[in-house]
């Protein structure tokens, strides 16, 4: 650390609701994977947050000193920073942030000491500008009018005007849009989805097309797509969760649509998680162990709006139910 700012960040990252504001998956580290008793409409595919996936290598470098009787590098890093190389001692080497990760823009990242830089080609790019904030949190996005768009990638800034007695009361305006500008969805062009439809930040959107359908771009030994042909909501999803009978109405309220790619080392970005594709989607072995990100809401696990239990009624989403209809017990 190198100034006043960078100790009172490091003071607000430490403490327990700082840590679990940045490099959470839904404000949790470890969530755990579902059960066969979950709809496969609805699992999850990656348990663990990004920073736990960070933290893990560091915990193990700790272990492995303490037991040859050395001193363990006693760094901890914040708490949204990317996975780094440890040694016993001295500076930590950073990995470069994968796409959408969080960074910190350079006039921040210069009060900090050894600090972490974008990597793919991507930019760190401030999408919010919030009041009574000392560091600026942003992600590690594709350059301005980049041809390698894909679905999930952000396309909207704002502002957040805080309220400092009662943050419930913060309010978010979009002041820009800045990738996606097709007017309409199509398979060809990507749009950008509105934040009230539950996206934060919006989302770049391209409908799948029978390539996406049929997992093309992933091939052996090749770099993974950034995007993938997932689960989408819509109006049906929303009727869906109105009703508070999820599993009786699941199957008919989603459809297939473009999202991020995830798996257990490529994570969502902020506000998203990493979902499973249901097992008897077409062309599923061909990715297997890979993931779409979806917004948190859309696992009704992680809603906290008295949704009710999934497994409490009469009707259930089988293993093999899929994109179907659920089957009554």
């Amino acid at each position: 650390m190198r100034t006043t700012e960078a100790l009172v960040e490091r003071l607000d990252n430490g403490a327990c609701q700082g840590c679990h504001q940045a490099g959470s998956t839904a404000g949790f580290h470890f969530i755990g994977l579902d059960d066969k008793t979950t709809s496969p409409l609805n699992r999850i595919q990656v348990g663990i947050s990004p920073h736990l996936h960070a933290e893990m290598p560091r915990r193990e470098a700790w272990l492995r000193a303490t037991a040859d009787g050395k001193q363990p590098n006693r760094l901890r890093p914040l708490s949204f920073a990317p996975p780094a190389a440890w040694k016993d001692a001295g500076e930590v080497a950073y990995a470069p942030a994968g796409m959408a990760m969080p960074c910190l823009m350079p006039e921040d990242a210069a009060r900090f000491g050894t600090i972490w830089q974008c990597g793919g080609s991507t930019v760190c790019t401030a999408l919010a500008t919030a009041s009574g904030v000392r560091t600026k949190l942003a992600q590690c996005l594709l350059p301005k009018d980049s041809e390698k768009m894909f679905s999930g990638h952000p396309c909207l800034t704002g502002s957040i005007a805080s309220s400092g007695t009662q943050p419930f009361n913060d309010r978010y305006s979009i002041t820009g849009q800045f990738a996606a500008f097709a007017t309409d969805i199509s398979r060809t062009a990507y749009t950008c989805r509105p934040p009230k439809i539950g996206v934060p930040a919006g989302i770049a959107y391209r409908g799948c097309n029978d390539k996406d359908r049929a997992f093309a771009g992933f091939k052996p030994g090749k770099p993974m797509p950034n995007e993938i042909c997932g689960l989408v909501g819509g109006k049906k999803f929303d009727i869906c969760v109105a009703t508070n009978n999820f599993d009786q109405c699941l199957g008919g309220a989603v459809n297939r649509g473009n999202r991020p790619v995830c798996s257990a080392d490529h994570f969502c970005r902020e506000d998203y998680m990493c979902q499973s594709l249901p097992p008897d989607t077409p062309g599923a072995a061909k990715v297997k162990g890979v993931g779409f990100c979806s917004p948190t809401y859309f696992i009704f696990q992680m809603r906290i709006d008295n949704h009710a239990t999934p497994w409490s009624g009469a009707v259930r989403a089988t293993m093999g139910a899929g994109f179907g209809a659920a089957e009554a017990e």
